[in-house]
């Protein structure tokens, strides 16, 4: 097929520079000239995914402060219609509670979000991080090909307990497949062929405005409708090591909508470990 012939251009081209980074099963990152069209994602997929960016973000700051440590958090994700909703990142009564709005729209340019919100983040030996005044804005462009997202917000350090100022920034690239591809293993329906989103970008994060990281990011999702919605991310650090990756397993659970144009509702896990390589759903050391 010829998704699958530009994969393997795509893999002859990128050589070992990108191998460490590849999705599970039969996708490799895009590139130019891949196979396929604009996603035209729904608004309540945007939302998800914008509350998703914030979390992982989060996250990362819990890496800068504590170090790469194995660790497992329950995570789900609400959306309407407009892509407003919440998430929850943790399990109470330590958790993270985000709020996502839709800040506006045009009809030439695409969407804006804002996501707000605070908690406590735990983490391994008992240690558990104050995360406050979270402000993310980011949009999508007209047929959700691109999506950029800033994120300020602070977490105490397990050191000094004062609250350090987190900052970051992300760029990526999101394009539907032409062929239909495979539900990953670990997922409901694993093996049946479905229209496939993936996208692809870097990010960075900054604490007390210097730069700390910099991850390489692809993902893969699909929509209910004769299978069960699934989301799949990894985020890999390419420095200052690619040792540490964070990946993200989401499915519907039930609730309708799981994933269309009414509304997003799935849940599952967001995963820190300590080797780059996927897939890996669940596992690690459970966060304390």
């Amino acid at each position: 097929m010829k998704t699958k012939l530009a994969i393997i251009i795509a893999l002859a081209s990128a050589g070992a520079t990108f191998g460490a980074y590849a999705l599970p099963g039969d996708v490799a990152q895009p590139s130019v000239g891949l196979p396929g069209s604009a996603p035209k994602l729904y608004p309540s997929e945007q939302g998800a995914f914008k509350a998703l960016e914030v979390a992982t973000q989060i996250v990362e700051s819990s890496i800068v402060q504590r170090g790469c440590l194995n660790a497992s958090y329950p995570f789900e994700v609400h959306t309407i219609f407009d892509g407003s909703g919440n998430a929850t990142l943790g399990a109470a009564p330590h958790q993270v509670n985000l709020a996502v709005t839709l800040g506006g729209t045009n009809n030439n340019a695409g969407r804006w979000y804002n996501v707000t919100g605070g908690g406590i983040l735990n983490g391994n030996n008992s240690s558990t991080l104050t995360i406050a005044d979270i402000n993310g804005k980011g949009s999508f462009n007209i047929g959700s090909t691109i999506q950029e997202l800033s994120t300020s917000f602070t977490a105490t350090s397990p050191v000094t307990t004062t609250a350090d100022r987190f900052y970051g920034t992300i760029i990526k690239d999101y394009w539907r497949l032409a062929d239909l591809v495979a539900i990953p293993s670990g997922f409901d329906d694993a093996g049946t062929p479905v229209s496939t989103v993936v996208d692809y970008g870097y990010q960075q994060i900054t604490k007390n405005n210097y730069v700390r990281a910099k991850y390489w990011q692809q993902s893969r999702t699909w929509r209910e409708n004769g299978v069960n919605a699934g989301t799949y991310w990894l985020k890999t650090r390419v420095t200052p090591s690619n040792n540490c990756a964070i990946e993200v397993h989401l499915e519907g659970y039930g609730v309708t909508p799981a994933d269309s144009i009414e509304g997003f509702n799935e849940k599952g896990t967001l995963v820190v470990k300590t080797s780059p390589v996927g897939p890996f759903f669940g596992g690690g050391n459970a966060a304390q």
